[in-house]
């Protein structure tokens, strides 16, 4: 029986990079952490700090990261793929917490989306 990853209470948005690849993404895993590694500049909140890029989401550039020195702790980082070190707060980070925080901000989100008078939404009413 196969595992079902904790990565899936985010929504079909993300790609787990622990498990076997989503058939809908063709994203170099490997390219993820060394991007983080080239982004984070040494005045970055995480410069030093030891992140495991676990899942990306398929409509952008953010990346799930575990931390490594305190595995429930979790953070979204939006990437520039700029393939530089990065200056200012940029990788930003989009939410950073436990588990169940990184799941309400997802579920946030996706509410903000499905909101009848989000721009989103709205530009495509007749």
């Amino acid at each position: 029986m196969k595992k079902r990853s904790p990565v899936g209470e985010l929504g079909a948005d993300w790609c787990d990079v622990t498990a076997e690849r989503d058939e809908d993404c063709d994203l170099d895993h490997l390219a993820l952490a060394n991007e983080l590694g080239t982004e984070v500049h040494p005045a970055h909140p995480f410069f030093g700090t030891a992140l495991e890029v676990i899942a990306h989401r398929l409509s952008n550039d953010d990346v799930l990261c575990r931390h490594r020195a305190t595995p429930s702790r979790y953070s979204i980082l939006h990437l520039t793929w700029s393939h530089r070190e990065e200056i200012g707060s940029c990788p930003t980070i989009d939410a950073d917490g436990e588990w169940q925080h990184i799941v309400a901000y997802e579920n946030a989100i996706d509410a903000a989306l499905d909101a009848p008078n989000h721009p989103a939404v709205t530009d495509e009413l007749p």
